[in-house]
């Protein structure tokens, strides 16, 4: 049993985050008053705290990659479930009517982030500019609404819609 320093409360050591810094190796608020504090912080300013877990990954990118190569690694399942929607949301939102060149085209521009990636020494990815599975909109898997940009471009955009 461990006792909460922000309820006070006595509970089990299930019902805190471990933390390796800590002496008995878990942090001294319970899962619930942290869950309680950063859902009053982030119902304050949550573009705040996105920029501030944005930066960070950015200050800490062989950090991050790591943890998401150990995380992968112990969660093949849902890595492949989350492989698997993404290529299905893909298949559907290409259209039947696209005609030879135009999914010649597609594969080009696959071909050139790949090219890049090799000639300049840092990743490139191909980017849906109307995201395939956007929150206020969904694009096409077109080659309309494809760009080849760097890797953290497209990453720190996410599925958003930027609209220029």
């Amino acid at each position: 049993m461990k006792s909460c320093t922000k309820c006070k409360a006595q509970k089990a050591f299930l019902d805190f985050h471990k933390d390796k810094s800590r002496v008995d190796g878990y942090r001294d608020c319970c899962k619930k008053c942290v869950s309680t504090y950063m859902a009053k912080i982030y119902a304050n300013d949550p573009q705040k705290v996105k920029a501030k877990v944005v930066l960070w990954i950015e200050k800490n990118r062989e950090k991050h990659n790591a943890k998401c190569r150990k995380w992968a690694k112990v969660n093949p399942g849902m890595v492949n479930a989350r492989t698997a929607r993404r290529y299905a949301t893909k298949t559907c939102a290409t259209p039947k009517w696209l005609n030879k060149d135009q999914l010649w085209m597609i594969s080009e521009a696959y071909a050139l982030a790949t090219l890049r990636t090799k000639m300049l020494g840092f990743a490139w990815e191909v980017d849906h500019i109307v995201p395939l599975r956007g929150k206020k909109v969904m694009g096409l898997h077109v080659p309309w609404n494809l760009q080849v940009v760097p890797m953290r471009e497209n990453r720190r955009k996410s599925n958003s819609y930027e609209v220029a």
